[in-house]
């Protein structure tokens, strides 16, 4: 299942590519929207490029129907590898689900409009499930949408203490 999304900052590309490499904004942000145990599992930054592996549980901001209780738990552990070519203002975040068949991967691209920042994202979730895939793609798509607005909102409010 594909979808997009778009941010608008009141910050430059060139303000907001040094938070979006900054670990403590990760931990920071990923604790403000409610997740816990935060850990950085790898962190590479060099060569105008900047990449970093973080796991969190999270809880399910939807409610899970009858057929996905035994797929998807109320905690979910969340394995998110977000990558950045700091010069071009493109990257990338792959989410991994443990002990979920899912993967969401999504393109990044940052960029100036008017003197401001938008980022534009596309998803691509991937459920590996015979016959309730697409219904769980469908739950798991309603459940990242909820967080992602979340995440976009704690992220506006963390903003000017780091820019």
């Amino acid at each position: 299942m594909k979808y997009s999304e778009r941010i608008d900052y009141p910050q430059t590309s060139a303000q907001l590519l040094p938070v979006f490499s900054n670990p403590a904004f990760f931990e920071a942000k990923y604790a403000a929207t409610g997740a816990h145990d935060i850990r950085v599992l790898d962190m590479k930054k060099g060569n105008g490029r900047f990449q970093i592996k973080v796991s969190r549980k999270v809880p399910t901001d939807v409610p899970i129907p009858s057929f996905a209780r035994s797929l998807v738990p109320q905690d979910i552990t969340l394995i998110q590898t977000d990558s950045w070519d700091l010069e071009k203002g493109t990257g990338s975040l792959d989410i991994e689900f443990v002990g979920i068949p899912v993967r969401v991967h999504c393109e990044l691209l940052l960029k100036d409009v008017a003197g401001q920042a938008v980022e534009d994202l596309h998803f691509d979730i991937k459920v590996n499930v015979p016959l309730i895939g697409g219904k769980l793609e469908k739950l798991l798509a309603d459940d990242l949408k909820v967080k992602f607005t979340k995440d976009t909102a704690v992220t506006m409010g963390m903003l000017p203490q780091y820019v």
